[in-house]
């Protein structure tokens, strides 16, 4: 083969290389900015349930949250996360927002302990999402740090 010849392969396939390697880092990109919006949508969404956990001894701040799940931002951000989460976050916060639905209008079925595992299943698959997928925390060591009594609501 001719010094031409090769010089022509070299090229072919050092441009082959540099567009492979430029889309890897494309990609690659626009995971991470996939990553950090969906970070700002979790927040978001979990806010309310934060509160709700924060005023668990004052019934007006659990009204405050509860009033928050139902506001038009609210939902705004939790439509967001139906287009950017993953389909276990979205699955866990509909469950969630199930829950929270007949909370708010004074179901039978609401418990403490349906809160925390709805909770816990929420957090827990957003940890998934967010790089955790090997995770070995179960729904209850999502919070447990931040429940003082926790193994009075929970059987684990």
């Amino acid at each position: 083969m001719d010094w031409v010849a090769q010089g022509a392969i070299t090229v072919g396939v050092g441009v082959v290389v540099w567009y492979l390697t430029s889309r890897v880092e494309s990609i690659r990109r626009e995971k991470e900015s996939l990553q950090d919006e969906r970070r700002k949508i979790y927040s978001q969404v979990l806010e309310p349930y934060i509160r709700i956990f924060a005023g668990a001894k004052k019934p007006t701040e659990t009204k405050k949250a509860i009033s928050s799940i139902t506001s038009f931002e609210y939902r705004r951000a939790s439509f967001e996360l139906t287009m950017i989460g993953s389909d276990d976050v979205v699955r866990a916060l509909n469950e969630m927002m199930q829950f929270s639905y007949r909370m708010g209008d004074g179901g039978s079925s609401a418990s403490p302990e349906d809160l925390l595992r709805y909770w816990g299943g929420l957090l827990l698959a957003i940890r998934r999402d967010l790089g955790n997928k090997g995770t070995k925390l179960s729904e209850v060591d999502m919070f447990r740090s931040q429940i003082k009594d926790i193994d009075q609501f929970t059987s684990t």
